[in-house]
């Protein structure tokens, strides 16, 4: 896929200029072409720029707002006023005796360290050893698990969603009574450079409870109620809306600066909202991890195939979809095929699975007897990112959902 280059009419004036002899003839030159076809320049790129985001506005993509953000950041550097990032649960930043670490280890090191049941800590104050339970942890699935029900309820399409961050979250359960505010030295041994503790994972989603009077009810078909959210911000129309509700919600409507829903009760009772925060990043100090996001890159192109449906699944094709998703990183796909049902036919080479989605449980196909559509991957230095292998699961999993026909899998060779 190539991209347009802008020209650089400036500094090409500026070199052709040089090859004028006469000063005073390159000086009115340089008047005349910068200052005089500059100018015209300058018009042309702006309106040119206005029409295409004009262009883009109306071949919108409704998916590009509900995109989700996550980092990690240390908690000490946590900045509880950033207006972008927030608390995956909101018990992390409570003082708790449940001791949490992160694994900054690739695949292959992710898998060693779960196969550890336990790992020894020392009392620093007694000296005694006191034995911890590693445990995976799972309220950060579960936080990701709602946010699908979420979407669901809101009959929001879902997109999945990049996990490298929150499967590398472990929990430290002690097998032991520890004194409150005792100082535990854990003893990782050859893991010591690979754990890390007192990390806090961070999305771009805030909770907010709306309260029952901001909402209206301008008009009644029969049975259904709409209800008026109105945005609290001039550009929160950039960014995603999820109602939570007790009541089903029949459908949701967004306009410029509210949000409308459709259901079958007079009033909302409970509700919340869960706003997904999109545009710029606000970076605080600390906040120096990878953002790892489902956020696609798009262009026209992209734009007018998601606006007509019409996708044609060539090679090139499935090549633009896994550059859509690559994260900024350099993932070279060396081919495809459609292979048999058996993983043992497979070459020689790591395999990888579109494994991110497992906790939605769909059981369309039980006995899992389709063919696989095998990628083959190019292993080059990003490999040494420990997160590469879980950028390609990420797109392997996206991939799954749109082609439920195949099993997705990747081959690093």
């Amino acid at each position: 896929m190539f991209e347009e280059k802008k020209f650089d009419y400036e500094n090409y004036i500026q070199k052709r200029l040089k090859e004028i002899d006469n000063l005073d003839e390159r000086k009115y030159a340089k008047e005349l072409l910068l200052e005089g076809l500059g100018s015209i320049f300058k018009w042309t790129e702006a309106k040119y720029a206005a029409l295409e985001q004009r262009i883009q506005r109306e071949l919108d993509m409704p998916g590009e707002r509900f995109c989700t953000f996550m980092t990690i950041v240390e908690r000490k550097d946590y900045d509880p006023i950033n207006p972008f990032w927030f608390p995956i649960c909101g018990e992390d930043i409570k003082s708790s005796t449940l001791q949490t670490i992160y694994l900054m280890a690739g695949e292959d090191g992710l898998k060693e360290f779960s196969k550890l049941e336990t790992v020894n800590g020392v009392d620093e104050a007694s000296g005694r050893t006191i034995r911890f339970q590693i445990r995976k942890t799972e309220r950060y699935e579960e936080a990701v698990k709602r946010l699908y029900q979420l979407f669901a309820g809101n009959h929001i399409p879902w997109q999945s969603v990049h996990m490298g961050h929150l499967e590398r979250f472990f929990d430290l359960i002690p097998q032991e009574d520890i004194s409150p505010g005792a100082k535990v030295r854990m003893e990782w041994g050859a893991w010591e450079a690979q754990v890390k503790e007192e990390l806090l994972p961070l999305w771009n989603v805030q909770q907010t409870k709306v309260e029952v009077q901001e909402f209206r009810t301008p008009s009644i078909d029969q049975v259904l109620y709409e209800h008026v959210f109105y945005l609290p911000e001039k550009r929160a129309s950039e960014d995603g809306y999820l109602i939570e509700a007790e009541e089903d919600i029949l459908s949701i409507r967004y306009e410029e600066n509210k949000v409308l829903i459709k259901t079958k009760q007079e009033s909302l009772q409970n509700a919340a909202s869960y706003r997904l925060h999109q545009g710029e990043l606000v970076i605080s100090y600390g906040y120096q991890y990878p953002v790892l996001s489902n956020l696609k890159k798009n262009n026209l192109a992209v734009r007018y195939l998601h606006q007509t449906g019409n996708f044609l699944q060539t090679p090139l094709e499935l090549h633009k979809k896994i550059m859509e998703m690559a994260g900024g990183l350099e993932i070279e796909l060396l081919g495809y095929e459609i292979s048999g049902r058996d993983e043992k036919i497979i070459i020689s080479g790591k395999i990888l699975n579109g494994d991110m989605n497992g906790f939605i449980r769909t059981q369309v196909f039980p006995d899992d007897k389709r063919n696989i559509l095998l990628l083959r991957i190019h292993r080059n230095a990003q490999q040494e990112n420990y997160l590469f292998e879980s950028q390609i699961r990420y797109i392997l999993s996206q991939l799954q959902m749109e082609f439920m026909e195949y099993r997705c899998m990747g081959v690093l060779v």
